[in-house]
């Protein structure tokens, strides 16, 4: 702490905006890292920035370097990716080796996002940058470890070996008779020692899984011994117990939590405590084990951290329910199911980062094509204007020429002066060619931006529905499916019945929800084929109001039809059933009991009160209405909105957005007026009857169509 309070002091005196005051942000953020992650952000932004204006490509890389690093720590993945990518580019565009510290950290993020197939290329790229851009960032051991970690994660065990393997083979290789070195070396073997040993605990081999600890242990020696202890220890105490020798993993389990406690690692504290919970459960000591359980939970506290949470909970769940403490087990599975949730949905959090940084980047190489383009279209031009420069050339030179021959070859001046003209029409007809072709390749460039900025929004848009709409109700099903399958026969016929009741709920929900996802994507593939032709809406709102009565009657709301007979519209009849029945819906959800709505149709007419040639249908209501800022994004898929009605009914929030583009293929408009407490309207304009339509006529064309059904919908 006095050496970081040093730094500080240091970079207050030192005003000057250089490589030196770079080096104390880099110092300082090192430091800070470990116990104050505000801190370090604070100082590598600055660094960062004060990087930008310097020329030293190498200490700028390690300032970019600790920035992404500080921002990995607080989930912007996609920005640290940025930042290391550009850096890399600089040193590409210098022509200079990246720092492997740099490929190294890109690795760490896309392991941490879940994407192991870019980590291990980045790790890699890493390894073979190191070869010959060795730095005191990164050691051989960082390599190895990383490689051989990821292949462990991911269950390739023989691919992970032999990295741990060659990590031991380097560790004795570079041994020598100094001591610091002997107790780095040491340390190292330790490492690949205890990866190998949880290879094998994975692989069921435990003779072999004991043989490495022994190992491990053999090499704990120097300042890390401890904390290489630790490790041994917590390894030797999860051997025994699944061997169910719980005497040995107690032993052990012991040994390490006093370590633990030494050095005030804390999430080891929990885990050893989880542990011995676990061991003297399964003796049945079940006291001593609610006592460990507890201490786990109490520290877990401070670390606010949901996969420990979800592991105190789960061995809680184990202990009550060998105790017959069925109530009290339901209650800690149930707080089980809820941190679970939370981890998966982190899991699935840095799965969508890393999709969204796969399709940043995938959009970053298509504008780099653009510009490529763009680059070809100016040297074209260049070509261009070199050839016209040229073709002046040629005029000046044959005019001296002319000018000096003029007594006695006017004759061959002449019919030379024709030549030129000629060859002056064709390149002044080719430039015309170029400057047309260039013109079109502008012209396309610009429709294709315009192309893969749409395609790019539908891609996040569907991204984010499936991932947030379809993820949360199947997980709600499959927690309450477990809880009836585990306890079944200990709950109470009403608490079933609400958890049934709740599924019903939540699968109504769910097939709402893929029904309005289908209608929108069968209008953006354009398989909705429209039949407009002439309707009464009386009989669309009869038809409407048919099927909504019984949740119209269900709430006492008082429905009134205004000027609706006598009215038609020229459009597709299922798309205008389609809106209707989702606008009045939804007022219906939104609309307290004994409450008003009125569906209420006129001619358009504008400024001037001339007729537009529009009917205008609004359905109006007394309900809850909402705030300015939320009707005014209403319609957009990058903002859907889905909110509880009045008496907690659900929305899939893609009604309004289908509404919209149906209104629209039928060539009218739609829009929403709403004030808090005083009700909304929602409002949509149909082209007036069309009477050089022959309904007769139409009957017998054959039109390959797709109906279009109803779908509810929420503000």
């Amino acid at each position: 702490m006095k050496e970081l309070d040093s730094l500080i002091h240091a970079l207050e005196l030192h005003q000057k905006e250089d490589t030196v005051k770079l080096s104390l942000y880099n110092s300082i953020v090192i430091r800070a890292i470990k116990n104050d992650n505000e801190m370090a952000y604070r100082y590598a932004k600055k660094g960062y920035e004060l990087g930008k204006n310097l020329y030293p490509v190498r200490l700028v890389a390690i300032s970019s370097y600790q920035y992404a690093k500080v921002l990995q720590t607080k989930g912007e993945h996609l920005k640290a990716t940025q930042i290391i990518e550009h850096q890399i580019s600089v040193f590409t565009s210098e022509k200079e080796i990246s720092p492997p510290f740099l490929y190294h950290q890109l690795g760490k993020i896309y392991d941490e996002t879940g994407n192991k197939v870019e980590a291990l290329n980045n790790y890699l790229r890493a390894f073979e940058s190191w070869r010959s851009y060795k730095h005191p960032l990164l050691t051989k051991e960082d390599f190895y470890e990383s490689i051989a970690n990821l292949y462990l994660e991911s269950q390739q065990y023989r691919e992970a070996q032999y990295y741990y393997e060659e990590l031991s083979k380097w560790a004795i290789k570079e041994s020598t008779n100094l001591d610091e070195d002997i107790y780095e070396n040491k340390k190292v073997q330790a490492t690949a020692s205890q990866g190998l040993a949880r290879i094998f605990i994975a692989k069921k081999e435990y003779d072999t899984a004991l043989f490495y600890l022994q190992k491990s242990e053999e090499f704990c020696i120097g300042k890390s011994k401890r904390k290489c202890l630790l490790d041994t220890y917590n390894l030797y105490s999860k051997l025994f117990f699944i061997k169910f020798d719980y005497n040995l993993a107690k032993k052990y389990a012991f040994e390490a939590l006093q370590i633990a406690e030494q050095l005030g690692e804390q999430q080891q504290i929990i885990l050893l405590s989880i542990r011995l919970g676990d061991i003297y459960s399964a003796e049945t000591s079940y006291d001593k084990a609610e006592l460990f359980l507890k201490r786990a939970e109490k520290t877990a506290l401070s670390l606010d951290n949901n996969l420990l949470y979800k592991q105190v909970y789960f061995s809680f769940a184990n202990l009550y329910e060998k105790k017959q403490k069925d109530k009290m087990a339901l209650s800690y599975y149930r707080k089980y199911l809820m941190y679970k949730d939370s981890v998966n949905n982190e899991v699935s959090i840095r799965k969508i980062n890393s999709l969204q940084m796969q399709f940043e980047q995938e959009r970053h190489r298509q504008e780099i094509d653009v510009l490529q383009l763009n680059q070809r279209e100016k040297q074209l031009q260049q070509k261009a204007e070199v050839d016209r420069a040229q073709a002046f050339n040629i005029i000046g030179l044959i005019a001296v020429i002319a000018l000096g021959i003029v007594a006695f070859l006017i004759y061959n001046r002449y019919r030379f002066g024709e030549r030129t003209q000629k060859i002056l029409q064709r390149q002044s007809h080719s430039i015309n060619k170029q400057n047309q072709k260039l013109q079109n390749i502008n012209e396309q460039l610009l429709e294709s931006k315009k192309e893969l900025n749409a395609i790019n929004r539908t891609k996040d848009r569907f991204f984010s529905i499936v991932a947030h709409d379809l993820k949360g109700p199947l997980n709600s099903l499959k927690g309450y499916s477990h809880l009836i399958s585990t306890f079944g026969d200990k709950l109470p016929k009403e608490e079933i019945i609400s958890m049934a009741t709740d599924q019903e709920r939540t699968l109504d929900n769910l097939y709402k929800f893929l029904e309005d996802l289908l209608s929108w994507s069968r209008i953006q593939m354009k398989a909705v084929a429209l039949e407009p032709k002439n309707i009464e809406l009386k009989s669309i709102v009869d038809k409407m109001c048919e099927i909504l009565m019984p949740q119209i009657e269900e709430k006492g709301i008082d429905a009134q039809c205004i000027d609706v007979e006598g009215k038609y519209v020229f459009a597709d009849e299922n798309a205008v059933f389609t809106i209707l029945r989702n606008l009045v819906s939804n007022a219906v959800k939104f609309t307290p009991r004994e409450g008003i709505i009125r569906v209420k149709a006129e001619k358009e007419k504008d400024k001037d009160e001339n007729e537009t040639g529009f009917i205008k249908i609004s359905v109006i209501d007394t309900g809850i209405g909402m705030p300015k800022v939320v009707y005014k994004r209403l319609f957009r898929l990058d903002n859907k909105h889905s909110t509880k009605g009045t008496e907690g009914e659900k929305g899939t929030g893609l009604g309004l957005i289908i509404c919209k583009e149906f209104v629209e293929q039928n060539g009218g408009k739609i829009g929403v007026k709403s004030k808090e407490g005083e009700g909304t309207t929602f409002w949509f304009t149909l082209p007036s009857k069309n009477d050089d339509y022959n309904s007769d006529s139409n009957k017998d064309k054959e039109v390959s169509t797709i109906k279009i059904t109803g779908s509810s919908v929420d503000a």
